[in-house]
């Protein structure tokens, strides 16, 4: 058993009794709470310096000016003109410009950025063929292959190299007769088979997505990407007609916009949806760290979460009282609340 580090052992038992001081918040307000939090504030801020100092300040300002880089004036000439704003009201207005600059800088990188990222891209994905086929995998590429459910890399690259390999019939062009063959193949791994075998479904898994039969041999839409593109379509339209104001939303218009509006509440709902599961993910790893079910058995046994975690509630349920009591005696007394006596503590 390799043992830790005392200071590894303090920081596990610190993160374990802060994360309680945190959740005590939800009794109300408290001085372990007001801890944690500024606590919290105060190292985010001290690391953000550190950091702003050693990648930005240094490299960019002062080594930058060692090295001859007189260019390197004009930021700092920007900054000073921010601290002018600070420090004098007679030229507060010396300090616009940085601000300006700066707004305007990235104002300029975030409306390329977002328009190539999220409206260039929902455009093209609006664009798309509504009309969906199946992934043949007699002919698929890797790449093609490996955007199929349950088709990792490793097995796109076996398929075809089976299909295309010299063990392949030359003359049938058809390598694999049915879907069955391609999830039985022999150079498959029992993982890869399992994922496989897992993703198997007429609606919208392997079957509904990927096809083996001869072209033209059987339906080969796939109906499910069909109504899906149809219905983005759709809701696309619709939510564009919801901001279109120069025709009045009656009759047909206004029927329109309002699925319009019910797809922008459900393509809100997702979004918010989508981030209370990364919070309670988070909260989820926070328990995990606490109990040491991440942990290796013996750094486990060395930190014994689960005791620290109950003596850290103790000490914080101890304390809140302790709080509570001498609270309710100040404001008997006269005094502010939190207050050791009638005239309070600075």
């Amino acid at each position: 058993m390799t043992e830790l580090y005392t200071i590894d052992v303090v920081g596990f038992w610190l993160g374990i009794f802060l994360t309680f001081c945190i959740l005590s918040f939800l009794y109300k307000d408290n001085p372990f709470y007001k801890l944690a939090e500024h606590l919290f504030v105060g190292v985010s801020i001290g690391y953000l310096v550190t950091q702003q100092y050693y990648n930005v300040l240094r490299e960019k300002l002062i080594v930058a000016l060692g090295d001859g880089h007189w260019l390197a004036i004009i930021p700092l000439l920007l900054v000073l003109a921010m601290l002018v704003k600070a420090v004098s009201k007679r030229f507060h207005w010396v300090g616009r410009y940085p601000l300006a600059f700066v707004v305007a800088f990235f104002a300029g990188i975030q409306i390329t950025a977002v328009a190539q990222s999220e409206l260039g891209a929902q455009i093209d994905r609006a664009m798309a063929d509504v009309d969906v086929r199946k992934t043949d995998v007699n002919t698929a590429s890797v790449e093609e292959l490996g955007r199929l459910p349950g088709v990792i890399p490793s097995t796109a690259r076996k398929i075809v190299e089976h299909r295309d390999g010299p063990t392949a019939e030359a003359a049938d062009d058809r390598r694999f007769a049915t879907l069955d063959e391609v999830t039985t193949l022999p150079t498959l791994t029992d993982a890869e088979r399992a994922l496989l075998a897992g993703e198997r479904g007429a609606l919208k898994g392997l079957d509904a997505q990927a096809t083996a039969a001869a072209p033209g041999g059987t339906d080969d839409r796939y109906w499910f990407g069909i109504f899906s593109n149809v219905l983005l379509l759709a809701g696309t339209l619709a939510s564009l007609l919801y901001f279109y104001f120069s025709v009045a939303h009656k009759g047909v218009v206004g029927k329109v916009s309002r699925f319009g509006v019910w797809v922008l509440m459900v393509g809100f709902g997702a979004s918010f949806g989508y981030t209370v599961q990364g919070r309670i993910a988070l909260a989820i790893g926070r328990a995990q760290d606490v109990m040491g079910t991440q942990l290796d058995a013996s750094d486990a046994s060395q930190i014994q979460g689960p005791w620290v975690a109950l003596i850290s509630v103790a000490i914080i349920i101890a304390g809140i009282a302790a709080w509570e009591v001498r609270s309710k005696r100040a404001a008997a007394a006269g005094g502010p609340p939190g207050a050791g006596g009638p005239g309070g503590t600075q």
